[in-house]
């Protein structure tokens, strides 16, 4: 504190304030054709006297994008670094997305620091992100940053990550000394709107909470008790924008904004499309130089379907598969490179197994099929769903008909058992409850194109020679 004396007149105390300005984007996921103007839009908001800070709260990563999956996220971090941000968070794309030696290297050219305070490994925190961290601006404002993602136990598990509960985990950080001491606490937030709500209600040593994961949109942002959250909805369709003005250490004001980045789109601007195609040629071509199998023909629909069906059950060691068309977007062959499988199963999922009785079976397709015309033309978003609609059901190496079930072209009985497959998402998704009371085993770490493409490596040359006999 400053103190300065006049003569003549009683002793005035000279007020510090710190004006800050925090930028954030948040789920990106690798929807680079938003690039542009996001950039425009950091770059016009980064003209400020006041300091600047940038952060990105995850799901920056997906591998849905061909340049994404070429480089298992790396060209992601180049473009975070070209924004300037300063911390960033992981959301779920990158912690269950990307295999851990991916996540693992994914932060090696980052000119930025991660910050992850609830997840771990066999070694404890990992080496490329810090728990927490106090930021100290220019004019000595301490600003704790503490940062959490959404914590899928099921799927973090089998990827090799311990996740860790974040209110537990956010209650530890309050209390310590570091952060107690700061004059802010922020939390970046992967874990969603209702996380963020309870935070707010819960710790009112919690001045912001920036939020994500559940591509909520606060324009002018919200107020609980004496906590500010912020959200900027998806995908770099707004910019976030907050800020504050400390004075002697108490934060006085704090003004929120997410910014549409449709304001910062060129008309005709031939730049902006030059980027966007040349970053899916440039993700193509990388690869299309991996070559899987070569069929021998082109495939229609049908034969792709079955070809998948057929992938997931051999290598997932499992009997009977169900899958939807939806999630097949284009058809294979005669050639088949990883840029096939890439545009033909752009999904970020992966397999659940599970153990079921004949009855059991059978009551899992008298819902899934009754659900089944209702769903045909809906669109799926979400739950590593890449595609449009769900499309039909089929069905691999059983069929389900008239109420009954077939397998090797007999009625199953009850008590038979096997083991079926599925893609995740109807198990993590709320219209198929029969199969979210079942246990499951999630089959890491390949992706659901990845598998495809293990069994085209050792399969494809003599697929064409298989018996393919629909079974939908």
């Amino acid at each position: 504190m400053n103190v300065k004396f006049f003569c003549g007149k009683s002793a005035k105390i000279e007020v510090m304030k710190d004006k800050i300005r925090i930028l954030h984007i948040n789920d990106l996921h690798s929807h680079f054709e938003q690039y542009p103007q996001l950039k425009r839009a950091v770059d016009d908001l980064s003209q400020t006297d006041r300091e600047l800070i940038k952060v990105d709260l995850g799901d920056n990563v997906d591998k849905s994008h061909p340049l994404s999956d070429a480089t298992a996220g790396r060209f992601n971090i180049a473009l975070m670094n070209e924004l300037g941000i300063d911390y960033a968070t992981i959301g779920n794309n990158e912690g269950i997305g990307l295999a851990k030696d991916e996540l693992d290297c994914l932060y090696e050219q980052a000119q930025f620091q991660p910050i992850i305070g609830n997840l771990k490994d066999e070694e404890g925190q990992p080496e490329w992100a810090k728990p927490y961290l106090v930021h100290k601006t220019k004019a000595g404002t301490k600003i704790a940053f503490l940062a959490y993602t959404f914590p899928y136990y099921l799927t973090y598990a089998p990827n090799g990550w311990q996740v860790l509960e974040p209110m537990a985990r956010l209650e530890e950080d309050l209390a310590r000394s570091e952060v107690r001491d700061a004059d802010l606490v922020i939390v970046l937030s992967h874990l969603g709107v209702r996380y963020d709500e309870q935070i707010s209600e819960t710790y009112p040593q919690v001045n912001l909470v920036i939020g994500s994961h559940t591509h909520h949109l606060f324009e002018e942002g919200k107020l609980i008790n004496e906590t500010y959250l912020a959200a900027a909805d998806r995908y770099g369709y707004f910019l976030g924008c907050i800020d504050l003005t400390v004075e002697n250490g108490q934060m006085i004001a704090c003004q929120i904004e997410a910014i549409p980045t449709k304001d910062y789109i060129l008309d005709l601007d031939k730049e902006d499309e030059a980027f966007i195609k040349a970053m899916r040629e440039e993700g193509h071509r990388r690869l299309a130089q991996e070559k899987v199998a070569n069929l021998g023909r082109k495939l229609n629909f049908n034969e792709t379907c079955q070809l998948v069906l057929q992938a997931v059950c051999q290598e997932t060691d499992s009997q009977l598969t169900l899958l939807n068309t939806g999630l097949i977007m284009k058809t294979l062959g005669p050639q088949v490179t990883m840029a096939d499988l890439q545009e033909a199963l752009p999904h970020q999922m992966r397999m659940a197994r599970l153990f079921v009785t004949g009855q059991e079976l059978k009551e899992i397709c008298r819902e899934v099929f009754t659900k089944a015309e209702l769903l045909k033309n809906q669109a799926i978003k979400g739950m590593g769903f890449r595609g449009k609609v769900f499309g039909e059901l089929i069905t691999g190496n059983f069929a389900y008909k008239n109420g009954n079930l077939l397998y090797n072209s007999r009625v199953v009985d009850s008590n038979e058992k096997f083991s079926l497959v599925l893609v995740d998402q109807y198990y993590f998704s709320s219209y198929f409850p029969t199969i979210k009371e079942k246990e499951v085993t999630l089959l890491f770490p390949d992706l659901f194109r990845e598998l495809v493409a293990k069994y085209l490596r050792n399969n494809g040359a003599d697929w064409d020679k298989r018996d393919r006999k629909s079974t939908r």
